[in-house]
């Protein structure tokens, strides 16, 4: 079983929650903005870290970076919705500072949310969304 860590990044300030139930960690989540708080990140030793950054908003549509660490090896959260041919950059916040991330690793708050609950409740990536 997997002891979990949510840790919330602020503005100058790290918050951490240890054993945070699913309705706890939905609702930082939904607050992740790429202003007030744009990192979160939920983590146990043995499953690795699953981060979210950014929540800024593009063309209307909130925009997210999720990748995942485990002892060196890292994979990001592709969105299914733009090709590999797109070399598109845009600007999101990144721990307050502006980072350019290749459009294609900018996925949508659904999609977000939906790896963020099975990584919780399996310890694993999902398997029905591109990781690279």
């Amino acid at each position: 079983m997997n002891l979990w860590q949510l840790r919330i990044l602020t503005p100058g300030e790290i918050e951490v929650i240890t054993s945070p139930s699913w309705d706890h960690i939905k609702l930082v989540l939904d607050q992740v903005d790429g202003f007030a708080l744009d990192n979160v990140s939920l983590l146990s030793e043995e499953a690795g870290d699953l981060m979210v950054a950014g929540g800024d908003e593009y063309n209307g549509v909130k925009l997210y970076y999720v990748s995942y660490y485990l002892d060196g090896y890292s994979e990001d959260l592709v969105n299914p919705s733009v090709s590999k041919e797109d070399e598109k950059h845009i600007t999101i916040t990144v721990q307050e500072v502006g980072t350019d991330i290749p459009r294609r690793y900018l996925v949508e708050y659904r999609d977000m949310i939906k790896a963020f609950k099975y990584f919780f409740e399996t310890g694993e990536l999902t398997k029905d969304q591109e990781w690279e």
